[in-house]
């Protein structure tokens, strides 16, 4: 009888087993469909969806793209490499045809391109050469990573792949350098070709651009194209001229004395700027350092106090001048209160000023100008007459130059470099006294001075964070060196001046900074040459090459 009751009690239990199972299933669907329904929240056809979903299938399409015929087949092969093997199960991504629904085109276009790529040509900061021809190239340094694409772009010309560009053209000038526009740094020398400059104009030469023309998917497809070809030829690299802000720095202004008494005999006031007006003025900001302030009635045509008429203002004003620089140590010659007059006028005119002022406190104001989207800060002191304690200095109610001391130095560069892109500093320093008495070259002014210390002082200013430092106070030009990172020019020499008699001081320096999205991407040196007629030009080849070479010669350290 036991055994007869277990067995029985068992299959009660599996047969009850049987029945709950389901409903534990069931019930909460029942309850979960009741909810919906009573709610009203989702339709019936979106809950039975949940049961009927099928994923969809992936789909993979092939793109059929085409070739403008002027595109060389090496640069369609390389296209078509960089993306040969993207595939899904065997099918490829792309499919090159003679007629698809995309075509790749070449363009001079700066923007919404498929894939460009831009080259610079370099030489070292200290290169005498400044231009070349295409055909007159040796040889090219360039990155590994841009071996393949260089190679096309010059053809039969012999390329070299080197991981220190910079050292090997500082060695010799015999061959240049390509490097992409983000590449380019104080130490190279952006070269002209035929005559163009990279900076200033659009340059084909080493460059190439294509686009992707198409209409469905057409961005799509592009993105696709421009980055695997970035991934195998690297980023895509444009230089916009347009977007570089350009600065000209130039040297000594002394509108007085022998110059004046030519513009006076000739009445034509803007008579120096004739044949260089035009260049200075082709700058976003035109920089000039006037030594020399502006007197009613000045008529002095000799000796060491200077004055300038105010008709002479037309010089500057045929120059482009947007800024003057008032470190110089003569004007307050006739009296600081010409100077503040001065310096009205320049007010008037819409210059700004600095390095000097109405006072001590207008005089210690560093000067910030925005310009294509960087902000530019330009400092200048008078270092000679600071030693010297001179009434050249600005007083508390006298206008003058701006006083130099280290702390003073200290304090405006880290100022400066809060507020500012680039820092500008310049010096009117001690000159060079040792004119020879003949029309020789006479080497020593070339150098910087070394009592008082020029090289030490200048580089200081490097050291504590500015980009540029220049020496306005040479009437010779002296040399130039990239120093930490920085640059320096001891001296520009000469712009508007009646100094004639040696080959030093008829020789000039404009320097050209140029500044893209807040970075000083380069410095250009013309050299220019005062004729007897005390008009200053542009140097042609031979003058040019004299002066720079002359320089490399004094940059002996």
């Amino acid at each position: 009888m036991l055994t007869i009751n277990v067995t029985k009690g068992k299959r009660q239990r599996r047969s009850k087993k049987k029945f709950l199972i389901p409903l534990y299933i069931i019930i909460p669907f029942l309850a979960f469909f009741s909810y919906i329904y009573i709610k009203d929240q989702i339709p019936p056809s979106t809950v039975m969806g949940i049961f009927l979903y099928v994923p969809p299938k992936a789909v993979y399409e092939t793109f059929k793209v085409s070739f403008d015929e002027q595109i060389p087949t090496k640069i369609q092969d390389m296209i078509k490499s960089s993306v040969d093997d993207i595939a899904l199960d065997g099918k490829k991504r792309f499919e090159f045809v003679k007629r698809g629904d995309y075509t790749i085109k070449s363009t001079q276009s700066l923007e919404g391109n498929m894939y460009s790529k831009e080259y610079i040509p370099v030489g070292h900061a200290y290169w005498i050469k400044s231009n070349i021809s295409f055909d007159d190239i040796k040889g090219i340094y360039v990155e590994e990573k841009d071996m393949d694409l260089v190679k096309y772009l010059v053809g039969e010309k012999e390329v070299i792949s080197k991981e220190d560009i910079v050292s090997e053209l500082k060695k010799s000038e015999e061959y240049i350098g390509l490097v992409s526009a983000a590449e380019i740094t104080g130490e190279m020398k952006v070269l002209s070709v035929d005559g163009v400059y990279p900076l200033e104009k659009q340059l084909n030469t080493f460059s190439f651009r294509y686009v992707l023309e198409g209409e469905e998917n057409m961005n799509f497809v592009s993105h696709i194209l421009s980055v695997n070809m970035e991934l195998k030829y690297g980023e895509s690299s444009t230089l916009d001229t347009q977007n570089i802000a350009k600065i000209n720095m130039s040297g000594v202004v002394a509108i007085s004395r022998g110059l004046a008494s030519k513009m006076d005999s000739l009445k034509d006031y803007d008579y120096p700027a004739q044949s260089i007006g035009e260049f200075l003025a082709d700058a976003d900001l035109t920089h000039i350092s006037n030594e020399v302030s502006f007197v009613e009635g000045c008529a002095v045509y000799s000796g060491m106090r200077f004055c300038s008429n105010p008709k002479y203002i037309d010089t500057l004003k045929a120059s482009g001048v947007d800024i003057v620089e008032l470190t110089g140590n003569h004007n307050n010659d006739f009296g600081a209160s010409n100077n503040a007059k001065s310096i009205e006028m320049y007010k008037e005119l819409g210059w700004d000023y600095f390095g000097g002022g109405l006072n001590t406190q207008d005089a210690s104001k560093i000067l910030y100008k925005e310009v294509k989207g960087s902000t530019i800060a330009f400092v200048g002191y008078n270092y000679y007459d600071t030693m010297l304690g001179s009434l050249a200095i600005a007083g508390d109610s006298r206008a003058g130059a701006n006083s130099y001391s280290v702390e003073k130095l200290t304090k405006d560069i880290s100022e400066a470099k809060e507020n500012a892109d680039v820092v500008i500093v310049t010096f009117q320093f001690q000159e060079c006294y040792s004119y020879p008495s003949s029309d020789v070259i006479y080497p020593i002014c070339y150098k910087p001075l070394s009592s008082p210390d020029q090289k030490g002082v200048f580089r200081q200013a490097i050291d504590l964070g500015a980009d540029v430092v220049i020496g306005t106070q040479a009437h010779q030009p002296q040399t130039y060196e990239v120093y930490n990172g920085g640059l320096i020019y001891y001296g520009l020499g000469n712009l508007y001046f009646d100094q004639y008699r040696w080959i030093g001081t008829r020789q000039g320096l404009i320097l050209s900074l140029y500044v893209k999205e807040g970075k000083l991407i380069q410095a250009k040196l013309t050299p220019t040459l005062m004729g007897r007629d005390l008009i200053p030009k542009i140097a042609g080849e031979s003058d040019s090459n004299l002066l720079l070479n002359l320089l490399k010669s004094a940059r002996t350290f």
